[in-house]
């Protein structure tokens, strides 16, 4: 599975999204160690809840209700989502959940070709909404007459700067890489493990259909158990996995759902205010890849719901239909 992950997983790795724990084992007590790779996870968590914080005093006593409180208020929402998607991350690899799963799984040979050909095309597509979105940020911190130093609170917002404050644009156009990596990847990796859990809870119902086919609907105690079994891993996996990824999810739907409206109002009524048409079109991106993002959330969310109660129920009536039959027969004899 690791291998199948490898581009997307080196990718996120660049950004303390992902990490491994070094294990060692002893008679006594199961030890682990850190290794760089979770020290810079930490580092990168640390850094973005700080953000976080920052953008707390982004608002004054002098703002009004117009298009720069709009874009304050999107600002917030959009650290905190990815605030919130970096420490799921980071706890799904702490606790080891999201590695176990990995090594857990046996992927057939069409499976692993699947996983591998998505796991590329998602590195691409996520790799791809970085460059863009970074190329209008630049445009708006560095180009657009300051209407992007908000950002750069509290030295913007809260003290009077007249001078160019090119080191505080720098630092944080570098920030803003891990803030939009931290809201595009772990959305990326959601929808990939949605797909694969997906592609396997087909994979049992095929077999359960090719069993009834073969067997011409005569399903033995043991092939139903069989399956059944298969299908019973594949939830646990699934519901190990929700119980560090829901959190991410609901801030996902939650906070993405919000600044969708609210760019959308923008967009319909401070339109005029708007005036540089660089910045119309990265106000247009970025409702774009928050609508993306919300399908991606509630299709994962979506077909992993339909699958797991289609899949157990069909196990179901089946394993209670041969069971009465055998009672049936059992009687006559």
């Amino acid at each position: 599975m690791t291998d199948c992950l490898r581009p997307l997983l080196v990718s996120m790795r660049l950004f303390g999204l992902y990490f491994v724990r070094d294990s060692e084992a002893t008679n006594e007590q199961n030890k682990c160690k850190c290794n760089a790779w979770m020290i810079y996870a930490v580092v990168v968590l640390v850094l973005l809840w700080l953000n976080v914080v920052r953008m707390l005093s982004i608002f004054n006593s002098e703002d009004v209700f117009d298009t720069m409180v709009l874009n304050k208020l999107v600002s917030v929402i959009w650290v905190i989502q990815c605030a919130v998607s970096q420490t799921s991350f980071y706890a799904s690899c702490h606790l080891g959940t999201l590695h176990k799963v990995f090594a857990k799984m046996k992927l057939s040979d069409e499976c692993a070709v699947y996983i591998r050909r998505v796991a590329v095309i998602f590195t691409v597509a996520a790799w791809s909404a970085m460059a863009i979105g970074s190329v209008f940020f630049l445009y708006g911190l560095f180009f657009a007459n300051g209407s992007m130093d908000y950002s750069l609170a509290p030295i913007a917002t809260q003290w009077t700067v007249s001078s160019l404050i090119l080191v505080p644009r720098i630092v944080m156009y570098i920030l803003f890489f891990y803030l939009l990596a931290a809201h595009v990847f772990p959305q990326a990796m959601t929808y990939l493990l949605a797909r694969f859990f997906t592609f396997q809870f087909k994979n049992v119902g095929e077999e359960l259909d090719r069993c009834l086919e073969s067997d011409d609907g005569r399903v033995g105690d043991a092939d139903i158990e069989a399956i059944r079994h298969k299908h019973q891993e594949i939830a646990m996996s699934v519901s190990n996995i929700d119980d560090c990824f829901m959190f991410s999810n609901a801030a996902a739907f939650c906070c993405q759902l919000g600044c969708f409206i609210i760019l959308l109002y923008m967009l319909i009524f401070y339109h005029s205010d708007i005036d540089d048409p660089v910045l119309v079109t990265g106000y247009v991106f970025w409702m774009v890849l928050m609508t993306v993002g919300l399908v991606f959330t509630s299709a994962g969310g979506i077909q992993i719901n339909h699958y797991v109660s289609i899949e157990l129920h069909c196990i179901g009536i089946w394993h209670v239909s041969c069971m009465s039959h055998r009672s049936l027969y059992g009687r006559r004899m």
